[in-house]
């Protein structure tokens, strides 16, 4: 999408506070449309279904990324990459790119062990970048934006310009405690060139080489290109993977007989690129005069009277489950994957949501639309521990779980009862009246069945066609803040990680962080995204390729960031290398403050103007961090909606080893 997309901590559509007085609501024409959206997509998807070639994940010169697409219930193949490595081909059909591993255009599952080295040489065969650019191509305006006004006292906006497509392609591997250099996780600096087109890489593959600290959480990771300025067309068009960190808890729960799936969240459309407004939304007419200053210091405030105010996304972008299309809708239960459980069994299913900026509020009910219970094991590949590293065993809850994008989720999930249907869902999300349309969407159902010849790697996949009653809405999960045991579970105990003892690490520095978009100036519609560190005399610049830190830390100091959203959608925060502590939400405390690598930062509402900062009070959320010395160089963090991040919501943070003091 181009300049749009959201995110928001544990709001679920029509349980968030009010938007900002300012914003319009959205009209009920558009919620028809939206309506109508949803029935085409169901009558075209099945029509595509009745028509589809059957399918073959073999790539060959005739079908580079295989043919036809994968039926419900698919199961992605896993690798444990040998000595020597895996070779991952990145090749292109049309308007699909696909990982190739040993022939096989199925982005695999990659599993490593904690300890251990992981290598995998990537090599680029893009040879349409014209597709990738026509992917998120823009439509035009027909009354153009204009800049955005100097006024004193509020930080000066730079726009932005577009990143030009050139089908280069690298390998983040996100969530990693790995250093930000070659032959590790560098993105800012190695890439590799396309089958066509200037070699401004200098390489056409390269070797990564990633050394998993032996004290690196277990658990759920993922793989996918971070080239900036591509990586949302990219994603889009295929290029994401999971990765699976095993562990001690890992040995316990196969010794105890508990499978596993790892189910894939990803997003394949992106309504909104193409279209054709009339015009950008903003609470000011180009010339006018921003909001007045009276309630910030001079230089330190946000222009709100400029952002992007409410838009009209009519359309439901198509998400898909292990790369079979989610349905919209009530389809009849074939449309889904069906897993079963034996009776009085449990396993555990582990959740990637790669989508590019769709979030997800997954809950498990059944065919009457009643919450099933489900238990929390880890986010963001961390086992639930506290800060001294003993494990945390929330008592299995029927609240839904916040998942937004390139988050992850793993859950404890037992066999509903003889004869139940259950479903897994992702409720609605209210995303802001600037974001996008995340509907309710059922993902797949879940019977008790027979003991399942399914093993972590060969999941059960038959269907069913009975039809499903609605599901009604369920309060979100709060935080988890009780330790619980549970029968069969891996035992407790202490066993300190990577980010062990973050809480109780003196701070030594905090800072504020601010979000913001505008317009971009000009006829195309694109929006400009911005993070600063609001500090006197900043200016809003959104980040291009090879621009220079923002902010240098020594190796070895911990910080606090107080993240700021000062727009109408909802974003979310991400760093690379470390993860986080998250201690507060809009000035709430967060109990068991939870250890995340991507946290969601509410939207901006309306204060009122007598209010004491001002008329419009940003969304907020603080983090603490630690940056150690392994971790020394160059490290991105920013909005992880892509496209967010493509047009500029992105930063460099360095931290320098103890030797450069």
């Amino acid at each position: 999408m181009i300049g749009r997309g959201g995110a928001c901590p544990s709001r679920r559509a029509g349980e968030g506070r009010p938007s900002p007085a300012r914003a319009h609501a959205r009209s009920a024409r558009d919620a028809m449309r939206a309506l109508g959206a949803a029935a085409l997509v169901l009558v075209s998807s099945q029509a595509r279904a009745a028509d589809a070639p059957r399918y073959d994940p073999r790539s060959t010169a005739a079908a580079p990324c295989g043919v036809g697409t994968p039926p419900p219930g698919h199961v992605s193949p896993e690798l444990r990459p040998s000595a020597p490595g895996l070779a991952l081909t990145v090749r292109q059909d049309g308007s699909r790119l696909c990982y190739v591993a040993d022939g096989v255009a199925d982005a695999p599952v990659i599993r490593v062990r904690q300890g251990a080295e992981l290598s995998i040489t990537l090599r680029n065969e893009i040879d349409d970048p014209a597709a990738i650019e026509a992917a998120v191509a823009p439509g035009r305006l027909q009354v153009p934006n204009g800049r955005v006004p100097h006024v004193p006292g509020f930080y000066d906006v730079v726009p932005g310009m577009h990143h030009p497509v050139t089908g280069a392609t690298n390998l983040h591997v996100h969530g990693f405690a790995v250093p930000p250099v070659a032959p590790q996780d560098d993105v800012l600096t190695v890439c590799t060139d396309p089958a066509v087109g200037p070699a401004t890489c200098g390489q056409r593959a390269f070797t990564y080489r990633w050394r998993v600290p032996a004290d690196m959480p277990e658990g759920l990771y993922w793989y996918h290109p971070h080239v900036h300025g591509e990586v949302q067309a990219q994603m889009l068009m295929g290029l994401t993977g999971a990765i699976v960190v095993e562990g001690p808890e890992d040995d316990a729960r196969r010794a105890a007989g508990i499978g596993e799936r790892v189910l894939v969240v990803r997003q394949t459309q992106d309504l909104d690129a193409g279209r054709a407004p009339a015009a950008s939304m903003t609470a000011a007419a180009p010339e006018a005069n921003a909001a007045s200053s009276a309630h910030a210091p001079p230089d330190t405030a946000i222009d709100t009277a400029h952002e992007l105010l409410c838009t009209s996304n009519a359309g439901i972008d198509q998400l898909s489950l292990n790369d079979t299309a989610v349905p919209i809708g009530d389809p009849p239960d074939a449309a889904f994957a069906h897993y079963e459980i034996a009776p009085g069994a449990r396993e555990v299913w582990r959740v990637l949501n790669a989508a590019t900026d769709a979030f997800l509020d997954l809950a498990l009910v059944d065919q009457d639309g009643r919450p099933l219970p489900l238990q929390v094991l880890a986010r963001d590949g961390s086992p639930l521990r506290d800060d001294a590293g003993a494990r945390l065993r929330p008592p299995p809850t029927t609240a839904s779980q916040a998942v937004p994008p390139a988050g992850r989720i793993e859950l404890l999930v037992a066999a509903p009862p003889p004869g139940v249907r259950a479903y897994l869902v992702t409720h609605a999300v209210d995303t802001g009246c600037a974001g996008d349309r995340l509907p309710e969407r059922r993902l797949a159902m879940l019977t008790a069945g027979p003991a399942a010849s399914a093993s972590p790697a060969s999941p059960a996949s038959s269907v069913s066609s009975a039809r499903a009653a609605s599901v009604k809405a369920r309060p979100r999960a709060a935080v988890p803040t009780k330790a619980a045991s549970r029968p069969g579970a891996p035992p407790m105990r202490a066993q300190a990680d990577f980010f062990s003892g973050l809480l109780a690490r003196k701070t030594d520095r905090t800072r504020v962080i601010a979000f913001a978009e505008y317009p971009r100036p000009g006829d195309e519609d694109r929006i400009d995204f911005y993070i600063v560190e609001r500090r006197p005399g900043a200016r809003l610049v959104p980040y291009m390729m090879g621009d220079a830190p923002t902010i240098t830390v020594d190796a070895g100091t911990t910080e606090e960031w107080v993240i700021e959203n000062w727009t109408n959608e909802l974003h979310t925060f991400h760093i690379h290398q470390v993860h986080f502590r998250v201690l507060e939400i809009d000035g709430e405390p967060v109990a068991q403050p939870p250890l995340l690598d991507v946290v969601e930062v509410p939207y901006a509402t309306a204060a009122g103007y007598h209010a004491k900062d001002g008329p419009v009070r940003p969304g907020r959320v603080r983090v603490k961090m630690t940056f150690p010395a392994s971790l020394a160089g160059d490290i991105p963090f920013h909005c992880h909606l892509v496209d967010h991040e493509d047009n500029g919501m992105m930063a460099v943070l360095r931290v320098l080893p103890p030797a450069s003091r």
